[in-house]
């Protein structure tokens, strides 16, 4: 048996929602694996496009002070070396109009070459509020003497036209974090001294802040000696009484979360992206990207929270998926419609089909549009007009096979009619001639003089001769009774009370001349006295067609079969007829089929198809019973009649005997 199929509108439903599920998990991973990426990338490269903005930021704000210096150097070396002119004209210069990133700055001449004989003569001046104020402590003839610092010694292989910038450090007085600038002073290529600016680092890490809070992140720096020149204070808090910055290892033990970042700026050549799961500022996984300037070797990173990185494209994932999920419930709702109303159609149709096969409608479909639908339900209605005629054709048919049928059974019961009286006939047609030729004997004898033993003989020849005749006539008219009984029955619908077991008894006689010619063989059991007030004509033909149909077909291949038909009565008012035999048997697709009209295993040999369908409308309809069957290859077959005693009245009749 198949599977129920699901119907076309649950596919389609079903459909549309697989449909929007896969343009759903679509748009997913078109985002996950294609715009997320192609949006962070360019969200890097705006990031690292601004890194470079910074970093030209960078530029002018140390450009200024590079500018500064160099002027400042080129006016050292030029001015008379006089030491009240340098007292008076430096200091305006310095201040640069109150500059606070201006720490402070000097002159610091080569030994002797400011005085001639005076070993450090230098000029210093340090920020105090909005002015300059001179110190003059580095000429302190017991000092270390600034020729020898860094920052001096840096000046005697650097160009003249750039800074040469420190590492960062922390001013001893001031406590704060700065760089200075370093530039050469030479008169005809001879080197003759430097001059520097100190600048405050507190405005660069003004500027990394604000840049970071633009990028809703942070911003880190390291000087080209790997030590903390800005980080935000909720990251690291600055001591204002240490001597030194933090260091790179010491960042990595405050902040793990860097440690990364932090090993790759020591080697860091341009540019670098690093992600890291758990930022401990941000508190969320971040992106760093550093950066190398080249002015100072110093190393800049920017940390920005990666939800922030795809925002873009988070934002555009839920508005595609809101856009074309609303798209698609939109359309599907149309379609969904469409698809109902045309739904609809073919169901109607399908319906208008199956009443057509049940004969039970003669309603044709309406046809609004001569589209695929159209043609289908005009077809359908051409269809169910020629199938009406076909079937009005066909019952017309029926009802001749089955007036048919039934003349068929009754020349059966003329056939035996002829050979049942043939012998009773004969025998006394052969004993009337014999009492002719013994009456023209003895006339010839009265010519003569009879003696009374010729005429005790001839009295005897008639009499025994007339007793003949009398007994094969008898029988003749009790079989011409019981024959006239079965054909009134067979061929009229008028009920009577009747004993069944001489019914069967009558039948059985009917089908003698066909049983004597084979080898089977009929047992009958039924208790005598079983009374019905029913139907005779219809009950003889049920049992003619049962045992035509185990002779036909239960007994084609088998030499000797048996066929046994017997009654029960299990209650007041029901009879139990059942007909059974040892033959070929029934599978179960031939036995669900076989009260069908004209269906037959005997196709093109004979066989109508309708003696089993008469059966059960004159079972059902008739009588007012039911038949089972209950049959397997090769057991035989067991039809079993349950019938009233008392069969209902009927109100009409047809040429099947049905209701």
């Amino acid at each position: 048996m198949a599977k129920p199929a699901l119907m076309i509108r649950h596919q389609i439903t079903l459909g549309f929602a697989l449909v929007l599920v896969l343009a759903l998990l679509t748009i997913f991973a078109v985002l996950e694996w294609k715009v997320k990426p192609d949006l962070i990338e360019q969200r890097q490269e705006r990031i690292s496009l601004n890194q470079y903005a910074l970093i030209d930021l960078l530029d002018a704000k140390l450009g200024q002070i590079e500018l500064l210096t160099s002027s400042i150097a080129l006016k050292g070396t030029n001015l008379p070396k006089n030491e009240a002119l340098f007292r008076s004209l430096f200091p305006p210069l310095f201040n640069n109009h109150g500059d606070p990133t201006i720490a402070g700055g000097g002159i610091w001449p080569e030994p002797n070459t400011f005085t001639p004989g005076v070993e450090r003569r230098s000029f210093f001046w340090g920020r105090t509020g909005p002015d300059m104020e001179y110190y003059d402590d580095y000429n302190d003839p017991d000092g270390k003497g600034y020729h020898n610092e860094s920052w001096y010694l840096v000046g005697k292989q650097a160009p003249i036209d750039r800074c040469s910038w420190s590492n960062a450090y922390i001013d001893p007085f001031t406590k704060e974090p700065m760089i200075t600038c370093t530039v050469p002073m030479k008169e005809n290529d001879r080197f003759v001294g430097v001059a520097t600016v100190d600048m405050r680092l507190d405005g660069i890490a003004d500027i990394l802040a604000r840049y970071g809070k633009e990028n809703d992140g942070y911003v880190f720096a390291l000087d080209a000696n790997n030590k903390a020149i800005s980080f935000p204070e909720s990251a690291v808090t600055f001591n204002p009484y240490r001597n030194t910055l933090r260091t790179a290892t010491e960042l990595e033990q405050e902040l793990p979360w860097l440690q990364e970042a932090l090993q790759a700026s020591q080697s860091l050549q341009d540019s670098q992206l690093i992600t890291i799961e758990s930022d401990g500022v941000l508190n969320e996984a971040a992106y760093v990207h550093i950066i190398k300037y080249p002015q100072t070797n110093w190393v800049i990173g920017l940390v920005v929270p990666k939800s922030k990185m795809t925002a873009a494209a988070d934002s555009m994932g839920l508005f595609l998926m809101f856009a074309i999920g609303g798209l698609l419930l939109v359309v599907g709702i149309i379609a969904a419609i469409t698809a109902r109303n045309l739904l609809d159609k073919i169901q109607q149709t399908t319906t208008q089909i199956w009443e057509l096969i049940d004969g039970e409608t003669t309603q044709e479909l309406t046809v609004d549009n001569m589209n695929e639908v159209g043609e289908l339900r005009h077809a359908v209605n051409a269809y169910g007009d020629k199938l009406k005629s076909l079937l009005t054709r066909l019952e017309a048919i029926q009802g001749e096979l089955v007036q048919s049928e039934k003349l068929s059974s009754l020349g059966s019961l003329v056939a035996g009619v002829a050979h049942e009286l043939n012998t009773p006939i004969g025998n006394a047609l052969m004993s009337s001639t014999s009492i002719l030729g013994v009456k023209q004997e003895f006339v010839h004898k009265l010519e003569k003089p009879i003696t009374r033993d010729d005429l005790n003989q001839f009295l005897t020849h008639v009499d025994e001769g007339t007793r003949i005749i009398e007994r094969n006539m008898a029988r003749a008219s009790e079989l011409i009774r019981a024959f006239k009984q079965l054909a009134v029955d067979q061929t009229s619908d008028l009920r009577r009370e009747f004993d069944l077991h001489h019914l069967v008894n009558e039948v059985l006689l009917s089908l003698r001349p066909t049983l004597q010619r084979l080898p089977h063989q009929i047992d009958v059991d039924i208790p005598d006295n079983m009374q019905l007030n029913s139907y005779p004509g219809a009950l003889s033909q049920i049992l003619i067609n049962l045992i035509n149909n185990a002779l036909i077909h239960a007994f084609a291949t088998k030499d000797q079969g048996r066929i046994q038909i017997y009654a029960t009565q299990t209650s007041t008012d029901l009879v139990h007829i059942t007909v059974r035999d040892n033959g070929a048997g029934m599978s179960y697709d031939v036995r669900k089929r076989i009260f069908d009209p004209f269906f037959t295993t005997r196709l093109g040999q004979g066989g109508s198809g309708l003696g089993l369908h008469i059966t059960f409308n004159l079972v059902t309809g008739v009588l007012g019973g039911r038949i089972e069957v209950k049959s397997e290859p090769a057991h035989g077959s067991c039809f079993t009649i349950t019938l009233p005693l008392s069969a209902p009245e009927r109100v009409a009749s047809n040429s099947e005997g049905t209701p």
